[in-house]
């Protein structure tokens, strides 16, 4: 094979391969305009009205969960000022292994003096000194009805209190 034939190869693989390159790389143009993945329609959730009983569940669980997790700083951070001290709250979970947390579903709600109350029962499991323990309770939610003067805030539920059993 002669100089000028083993050139004219090398350059035409060359551009062949350049050629091959940018048909795989997407343009900038292609992925601007391509649709975003939505999530498995499984995965999509209803948006739930933050008044509703729910909005209260989906509170209560989110604090079940970090309780599950072991979070309890968290967990007490959750709760509203008739929570009762910190020490109290402490007491329920000194010592206590592989705790878990289940939430009921939430109560009729009940209105009273411009607040709207509803409770969600809970079981609480675990073991101490490697018995195992089980104790429910209820935690207490308050959100304030629609009147005039009251925040945004105020209008969301609140965990005002978590009530075990004794």
């Amino acid at each position: 094979m002669n100089k000028h034939a083993a050139l004219t190869i090398l350059v035409l693989l060359t551009c062949a391969c350049s050629r091959q390159q940018q048909d795989r790389a997407p343009s900038r143009e292609a992925s601007s305009i391509e649709p975003r993945s939505q999530p498995p329609a499984a995965a999509r959730r209803p948006t739930v009205d933050p008044k509703s009983r729910e909005a209260a569940e989906d509170l209560v669980r989110a604090f079940a969960g970090l309780l599950n997790n072991g979070r309890f700083e968290e967990a007490y951070m959750l709760l509203g000022p008739g929570a009762g001290p910190r020490q109290d709250f402490e007491t329920v979970f000194h010592g206590l292994h592989d705790v878990r947390v289940t939430v009921r579903s939430a109560t009729e709600l009940e209105g009273a003096a411009g607040s709207i109350y509803t409770s969600v029962p809970l079981i609480l499991s675990g073991t101490r000194n490697g018995h195992a323990i089980s104790r429910t309770g209820r935690a207490v939610l308050r959100r304030v009805n629609d009147v005039p003067g009251s925040t945004e805030a105020q209008r969301h539920w609140h965990i005002e209190r978590i009530e075990w059993e004794r």
